[in-house]
């Protein structure tokens, strides 16, 4: 019996089909907002178990150590997985079509003898993530760290930075002011393939465990850094998309991918104006971005 589930992030809306009804999508509370209707696919995966190990063919593109790696095999895209409890056996495989519109993810079942019970997630973690990359290495935006939230008049606000920058802290102070919706304390998407830039919220939180599937135009860029008084300063040019895309999730082991993804952040960075914000975790930085920067409540 095939089981199908259709879920969207970024606005790509991805179907995934299953030939066993314990493989299925996260079910939580924080993943259920991104699941939709049997509507449009703009990927398409088949998930199934085998008996068979599983083994990499083709060329290596990237060695990603104990966790996964990358291999062209002819015109598809190969990953690997594993895990400590694997040993040197990969427990799932996913093979994707060149412009990753078509894929297959295939789970070593033996592997998974201590979970017969459990409902298992073929696009679990670091999948999810790396489907996410290089859908958008086509040219089409960029997966950032990042705060996001929606102003009162439906405006989306950036706040880049990496791990300790603060993200989940402001986040907190944003998340009891009215008018806000808070995107995601952690990752954001930014779709740059249309008029004008617009930000997109994940089901990928960090410690806030604030998600939300709503988007919205992108109206500025915060770059998080933490001080001892609040403060809001101008970034242009190239330093502004310099300090993007640090925050940038980036598939290294293809370089015109990866130039794609320095013209995305370059166009989003052009888009809006860019501010370095310094703050110290207390309710006062909603007051500076409110009065300095013009985010609406």
């Amino acid at each position: 019996m095939t089981s199908g589930t259709c879920f969207a992030v970024g606005d790509f809306a991805v179907r995934l089909t299953c030939d066993d009804a314990r493989l299925a999508l996260t079910d939580d509370e924080l993943a259920r907002p991104f699941i939709v209707g049997d509507g449009r696919a703009d990927v398409r995966i088949r998930a199934a178990w085998t008996d068979a190990p599983l083994a990499a063919t083709g060329t290596l593109l990237f060695d990603g150590g104990d966790a996964w790696q990358l291999h062209a095999d002819g015109a598809d895209r190969l990953f690997t997985f594993r895990s400590a409890t694997g040993g040197h056996l990969p427990y799932k495989s996913a093979r994707f079509c060149a412009d990753f519109s078509e894929g297959t993810v295939t789970l070593y079942r033996p592997l998974f003898a201590d979970r017969r019970d459990a409902t298992i997630d073929p696009l679990d973690y670091p999948l999810d993530e790396l489907l996410m990359i290089h859908l958008l290495s086509q040219g089409r935006g960029v997966a950032v760290h990042g705060c996001g939230l929606l102003d009162a008049e439906g405006r989306a606000y950036v706040f880049a930075g990496q791990s300790g920058a603060g993200k989940s802290t402001l986040a907190r102070l944003c998340a009891g002011t009215p008018g806000f919706t808070l995107l995601s304390d952690e990752r954001l998407i930014v779709r740059t393939d249309r008029a004008h830039p617009a930000v997109y919220g994940t089901p990928w939180h960090g410690d806030a465990r604030f998600v939300s599937a709503a988007s919205g135009p992108l109206a500025a860029i915060f770059f998080l850094k933490h001080a001892p008084a609040h403060a809001l300063r101008p970034v242009a040019g190239a330093l502004a998309a310099a300090r993007l895309f640090a925050c940038a999730f980036l598939p290294f082991h293809d370089a015109a991918a990866v130039e794609r993804t320095v013209g995305a952040v370059g166009r989003a960075t052009a888009a809006v104006p860019c501010y370095e914000l310094q703050f110290t975790p207390d309710q006062d930085v909603i007051d500076l971005l409110t009065r300095r920067a013009g985010v609406a409540v």
